[in-house]
């Protein structure tokens, strides 16, 4: 396995099973697999187009986790502590 093969590989381990697993990711993998293999250079362009749209795709696919830093402090300041309010 090669550097990009890799890197797709571990950008899929990121997402859920159910995405990982799709047909998707592994056409995702067949590209950058392909990539790997130094094509030419409009062959490089063409298959690298691909392979962004193929990964845009599966990161739509996957659920946002709302249960990030970010989220948790907007919430945060969404809702204040009621000790914070003034009397």
């Amino acid at each position: 396995m090669r550097a990009i093969e890799k890197a797709m590989r571990a950008e899929l381990q990121s997402l859920p099973e159910l995405v990982r697993s799709s047909a998707l990711a592994q056409v995702a993998i067949e590209l950058a697999s392909r990539l790997d293999g130094e094509p030419a250079d409009t062959a490089a362009v063409l298959l690298a187009r691909e392979l962004r749209m193929a990964l845009n795709d599966l990161h739509q696919r996957a659920p946002e986790d709302l249960t990030d830093d970010v989220d948790r402090f907007l919430a945060r300041i969404a809702t204040p502590d009621s000790r914070d309010a003034a009397h």
